[in-house]
């Protein structure tokens, strides 16, 4: 069966960041113990079945253990769901067992629902048969994921900072504004790739196109399909301008204005609002050198005025 982009995201998210699953496993109350390391190991939980035993992801917490400094104190299986299967209540105590047996350590199991109904379903305990002998699936949902509105943290945690503009984007866009200025303190190729994962997370919402807005800024010289998409417009107005006006400079002018436009349009989106004075100024350019350079002072200013100061 192939692995949605969204199934595959949330994966990536905690191998790279393997201690992030042991931190939630404590906030959700399992008893984790102090560990010197963690480091991702074979997510192969199979044995002779020819039929695939694959979790999502598969951790390994080390420290002193007994003679052995680097001992396997606790194993974690990660695995992401994202809609309800009945056939999971019998793959996953496997995965626990096989895990178990292949370390001969402790393993729990944490579920991570990008959506809190999925969550709520999955919290059902899994008997197994044998008396006493039942699972109880640590699920993790959007509820129980913090809202991260300091960028400091989202520099110490980025993929923390993802899950959380996933799960809260929508309603709390100070989530996405943290996200944003807090990925400047990582290196900017990893800090591209989780933007890119958190547009996906967020895709066909209100998160996606407030995240898009912000990223207009080119800090990580991110370029997305909406990004390009009002480039792309810009270009189309200022060439029909050009052609139904007929004018032997019409092209140049009407990319002017649709360069115009869209200065305004950032200025709106960031919340600076130009007096008619400015608007005036601003649409009547015809200058694209000059106006090329207002446009990149849109995407950084706090106040319009900015825009023609030098």
């Amino acid at each position: 069966m192939a692995i949605s982009p969204e199934h595959q995201i949330y994966s990536e998210l905690f191998a790279d960041a393997p201690d992030m699953a042991a931190g939630f496993l404590r906030e959700l109350g399992v008893e984790v113990p102090d560990y010197d390391r963690s480091e991702l190991t074979s997510c192969d939980l199979g044995h002779v079945d020819p039929v695939e035993r694959r979790s999502d992801v598969a951790i390994l917490l080390r420290g002193p253990a007994g003679d052995d400094p680097h001992g396997k104190l606790m194993g974690i299986v990660v695995e992401v769901q994202r809609d309800e299967k009945e056939r999971k209540r019998f793959t996953w105590p496997e995965y626990v067992a096989a895990l178990r047996s292949k370390h001969e350590c402790p393993v729990a199991l944490l579920v991570i629902c990008p959506r809190q109904r999925v969550a709520d379903w999955y919290t059902e305990p899994i008997p197994l048969g044998h008396p006493g002998f039942v699972l109880d699936p640590i699920v993790l949902g959007p509820r129980g994921i913090p809202v991260v509105t300091d960028p400091g943290d989202v520099g110490e945690r980025p993929t923390l900072g993802v899950l959380s503009a996933a799960a809260h984007g929508t309603r709390e866009p100070d989530v996405l504004t943290a996200l944003h200025s807090g990925l400047d303190h990582i290196d900017r190729e990893t800090a591209a790739k989780y933007i890119g994962y958190a547009l996906h997370l967020l895709s066909g919402g209100k998160g996606q196109a407030a995240l898009e807005e912000l990223m207009m800024t080119e800090t990580y010289a991110y370029t997305s399909e909406w990004t390009e998409r009002l480039r792309a417009e810009g270009e189309a107005r200022g060439e029909a301008r050009g052609e139904a006006r007929g004018e032997a400079r019409g092209l140049t002018k009407g990319a002017a204005a649709a360069r115009a436009e869209d200065i305004l349009r950032i200025l709106e989106a960031r919340g600076a609002t130009p007096t008619d004075e400015q608007r005036e100024r601003v649409e009547g350019c015809r200058d694209l050198a000059l106006l090329d350079v207002w446009f990149d002072r849109a995407l950084r200013l706090t106040r319009v005025d900015e825009l023609f100061e030098g």
